[in-house]
């Protein structure tokens, strides 16, 4: 790729996988967070303004990666000013930055668009629900990219890992607790067409340099239910699910959820000329991901 990437919201799990994925293929990529971490190269607030200008006019770069948003759902219906800050008015932004300096803006979505219809796969044009506000403010950021030429919106559904203890993503606190044998409760009712972010990364990366446009599903070709992943993810970590109870994400409290979130990725598949991983191809990824991480806790432990 003969142009440079910028990379907003480097420090988080998808920000982490896309930096890396840049650097091992010898691509020029800035990660831009607002804290630092080994995968930053610029620590600003992407809500500044002229902050944010400044570095898209010091770093030329040829395609920005929006991966920065809110996306805990308590966190969004608590504060809806905030949220629609980061994850609707941050890409309005970008849309007018890149009619002013030339480059592609690619801003990663997400799937909490439908409910009702269990594991029934959804494609680009399929109707939405946008029951809670972090579903709201993530279709109104599709709108505002959509205004800039040739931008490239990508729907998914991103699992992995982010490394901090203190916010653990759904996979950590799946084989944490799976380890601990803590009780858990496996939701039966919702369905996720998830996929390695490791695996995204690459897919986004493979087909950037065809400049996509546009709406895209990219993510697993099928839909399985949460029970269905952390049952899977048990058996591949040989760790026992015993403990874990099966419920409905009904019951939990809060704002309303969509529960069927799966994905057509059809388009995807013949944009790249491959079928898209499957959901065995996700907990592969994540299971070789799992054990490189914990080599190198060990690693490190004994020197």
């Amino acid at each position: 790729m003969a142009t440079g990437v910028l990379i907003l919201g480097a420090s988080g799990m998808l920000g982490q996988a896309l930096t890396r994925a840049c650097r091992k293929r010898g691509i020029d990529a800035v990660g831009v967070a607002r804290r630092a971490h080994p995968m930053v190269d610029l620590t600003i607030d992407s809500l500044d303004d002229a902050a944010l200008t400044q570095a898209i006019e010091q770093t030329r770069p040829g395609v920005v990666i929006n991966a920065a948003a809110l996306v805990n759902l308590t966190a969004c219906e608590a504060d809806p000013g905030g949220a629609y800050r980061i994850n609707a008015r941050l890409p309005a932004l970008l849309a007018n930055l890149s009619r002013e300096h030339g480059f592609q803006l690619v801003q990663i979505s997400t799937d909490h668009f439908y409910a009702g219809d269990g594991a029934a796969l959804h494609d680009e044009i399929a109707p939405v629900q946008l029951l809670n506000e972090y579903a709201r403010t993530k279709f109104a950021g599709e709108a505002f990219a959509l205004t800039a030429p040739g931008a490239w919106v990508l729907r998914t559904n991103l699992v992995g890992f982010r490394a901090e203890p203190a916010q653990p993503t759904f996979v950590e606190w799946a084989l944490d607790g799976l380890t601990r044998r803590q009780p858990m409760t496996l939701f039966s009712d919702y369905f996720t067409s998830s996929i390695a972010v490791r695996l995204f990364a690459d897919l986004l990366l493979d087909a950037l340099p065809q400049r996509p446009s546009g709406l895209l599903n990219l993510a697993s070709r099928e839909a399985a239910s949460k029970q269905t992943f952390i049952e899977l993810l048990a058996h591949v970590a040989g760790l026992d699910a015993g403990a874990c109870s099966i419920g409905s994400v009904a019951a939990l409290p809060g704002a309303r959820r969509a529960d069927s979130l799966g994905l057509d990725v059809r388009r995807a598949e013949t944009l790249l000329g491959r079928a898209m991983p499957a959901l065995s191809d996700t907990i592969a990824a994540l299971m070789s991901e799992y054990n490189e991480r914990k080599s190198c806790v060990t690693t490190a432990s004994s020197t």
